[in-house]
């Protein structure tokens, strides 16, 4: 296509260069639309962050509430310990206390 130094090229040889050049950007434009068609919209990011925050939320809620009821299992545990030592230790000391106003008393 290249014409010898001083001469134009032909009208023939404009039209193929310039076929050659819209082949050339169809097939850019192609690809263009085939990796903006891979893209995510900023509306459907936007709406998946936000639905990533609301399961992240839901999860934080469910973890707290799993804490708190925890807790409240430990504080019932506590007090069943302290119910349970106390029915073991009160019979002994009041057993101990009978025992000693009985042999003072010399009964």
């Amino acid at each position: 296509m290249t014409a010898p130094p001083g001469q134009d090229p032909t009208p023939w040889e404009l039209l193929r260069a310039m076929q050659q050049m819209r082949d050339d950007l169809r097939a850019d434009f192609a690809a263009f639309s085939a990796r903006l068609a891979e893209m995510v919209t900023k509306i459907q990011y936007d709406a998946d962050r936000r639905t990533d925050e609301v399961r992240i939320k839901a999860v934080e809620d469910d973890v707290a509430q799993m804490q708190r009821e925890r807790e409240t299992e430990r504080q019932e545990a506590r007090g069943v310990r302290r119910l349970a030592l106390t029915a073991l230790v009160a019979p002994v000391v009041v057993g101990v206390i009978v025992a000693i106003v009985t042999g003072k008393l010399g009964l």
